[in-house]
C-alpha cells in the first residue's frame, strides 16, 4: 500500500491514512515522506505498518549507519533522522500530546548535549553468554559487534563480555571516573570481563551485598549503586541540572525546595545548594547513596513514596518521577506544598502531558518548555517544564 505520511506518533512511527481512513502507524516513517508499506498488525480502528520503499524522501532523512539496526535491532529507532532534524521532531511530538491534554504551552525549546561520549547504562538480553539487544516487536537478540549508541568503555563489556547463563544483564559504567560494574541474573562466577570490572548478581544483592560505581556529573561525583537509578549518561545530568537552574534562577524565588523522586541527590546537590531542601525518595539503595553524595549539604532525606508525604511549605517544588509521571496523588502530594515554582522533568510525552493539564487545573501556569536530547538517535523524549502559580 502506497502511504503519505502527515505526522509523527509518539513512538516515532509515521502517522498517515489508508485510502478508507484508516489510520495507520509507520516504523521508519517521516512526515511528508510518500512511502510503499507493509502491514504488520491490522485492528478495528488502526494499523501497523512498516516502510518497504521511500518514493518520496524527507530531507532529514540519512542513510541508517548501524548494521545491527539495519538486521532489526530494536534500540535507536530514530536512526534514520538526521541528528540536526531530531529536536524539532520530538518537539511537535511533545506539542502534540500537551494540544491533547488541552495544555497551552510555550514554544517548546531545545537543549543538545555537552561533551557526550553515548549511553552509560544497559540493560541488555543474554544469549548463549553474550549480550544483546532484543529485535523490534520480538524477543529474538541480535547480538552486536559494535554499538555507536554507547561510551566505549560500556561497548568493550556489552561486545567482548561473557555472561554464563544469564537471561539479562546491566551493564553500568563511569564514562569519567572509568569504574565498571554488572549486574547479571545468574551465577556472578560465570562472568568473564576485565579484572577491573566488578560484578555482581541480583541474588547476593537480595543477600545484603552493597555494590556501586563513582560519576562525575554537573560539577561533582556521585555514588551509584547497582540498583540505584541514574540518567543514562553523565552529559544528560549536565544538561538537566543546567536547565533545572536556569529555570530556578530565572523564575523561582527565596525559600525552601523539595526534591521529589530524589534518587541519589542530583537536583539536591546541585540546584538545591544553598537552599533548605527535603529530598523525597522510596527505593532504599538511593536513599543510601544520598545519603552519602548529600553529607556537604542542607538536606532532609525522606524515605517514603511521594503520594504519601506530608507536605510542608516550600517555595520550589522538582519533581522527576518515572515514565508513569506523577498521576492524581503525586500531583496533590506535592501540590499541597503550595510552591510558587513547580519543575517537572518526564521522560514520556504522554505522562508529561496530563501530569501538565493536572497542575494547570491546580493553579500553575504552563511558562517554559525544553526537550533535553537525553536520547538521541530514539523516540524517548526528555522534558522540563518550569509551572509558575497563577
Amino acid at each position: 500500500m502506497e502511504l503519505h505520511v502527515t505526522a509523527t506518533a509518539r513512538d516515532g512511527a509515521g502517522v498517515a491514512r489508508a485510502p478508507d481512513g484508516q489510520v495507520v502507524f509507520v516504523e521508519g516513517a517521516l512526515p511528508g515522506e510518500t512511502v510503499v508499506v507493509e502491514l504488520l498488525r491490522e485492528e478495528k480502528r488502526w494499523s501497523r505498518a512498516a516502510v518497504t520503499e521511500v518514493l518520496a524522501a524527507s530531507p532529514d532523512r540519512i542513510p541508517v549507519p548501524c548494521a545491527h539496526r539495519l538486521d532489526g535491532c530494536g534500540g535507536c529507532n530514530l536512526m534514520h533522522v538526521d541528528l540536526l532534524g531530531q529536536p524539532e521532531m520530538k518537539a511537535s511530538i511533545l506539542a502534540e500530546q500537551l494540544d491533547r491534554a488541552g495544555v497551552a504551552a510555550p514554544t517548546i525549546s531545545s537543549r543538545e548535549l555537552a561533551d557526550d561520549t553515548g549511553r552509560t547504562t544497559v540493560r541488555a538480553a543474554v544469549l548463549n553468554g553474550r549480550a544483546g539487544y532484543r529485535e523490534t516487536g520480538s524477543h529474538d537478540v541480535v547480538i552486536p559487534s559494535a554499538c555507536l549508541a554507547v561510551d566505549s568503555g560500556l561497548e568493550e563489556l556489552l561486545v567482548e563480555s561473557h555472561f554464563g547463563r544469564a537471561d539479562e544483564v546491566t551493564i553500568r559504567v563511569g564514562a569519567r571516573t572509568g569504574e565498571r560494574m554488572v549486574l547479571v541474573d545468574g551465577d556472578p562466577f560465570e562472568v568473564d570481563v576485565p579484572d577491573d570490572v566488578i560484578v555482581v548478581s541480583r541474588a547476593e544483592l537480595l543477600e545484603g551485598r552493597r555494590a556501586w560505581i563513582h560519576e562525575h556529573a554537573a560539577g561533582r561525583s556521585w555514588r551509584i549503586s547497582a540498583r540505584s537509578f541514574f540518567q543514562n549518561r553523565p552529559a544528560g545530568v549536565d544538561a538537566l541540572v543546567h536547565e533545572v537552574s536556569d529555570i530556578v534562577d530565572t523564575l523561582g524565588s527565596d525559600g525552601p525546595l523539595v526534591d521529589a523522586y530524589s534518587g541519589i541527590g542530583i537536583f539536591s546537590g546541585t540546584v538545591g545548594q544553598e537552599r533548605r531542601v527535603t529530598a523525597i525518595e522510596r527505593g532504599a539503595d538511593s536513599v543510601a547513596d544520598a545519603r552519602v553524595n548529600l553529607t556537604d549539604s542542607d538536606v532532609k532525606i525522606v524515605k517514603a513514596p511521594v503520594e504519601t508525604w506530608k507536605a510542608t511549605r516550600s517555595a520550589i517544588v522538582i519533581a522527576d518521577p518515572a515514565r508513569d509521571g506523577l498521576a492524581k496523588s503525586g500531583v496533590a502530594s506535592l501540590v499541597a506544598a503550595q510552591p510558587n515554582l513547580f519543575v517537572l522533568v518526564s521522560c514520556d510525552p504522554a505522562s508529561f502531558a496530563r501530569d501538565s493539564a493536572l497542575l494547570v487545573e491546580s493553579g500553575l501556569n504552563l511558562e517554559r518548555v525544553t526537550v533535553v536530547d537525553m536520547f538521541p538517535s530514539t523516540s524517548h523524549i526528555e522534558t522540563v517544564g518550569a509551572f509558575v502559580r497563577a
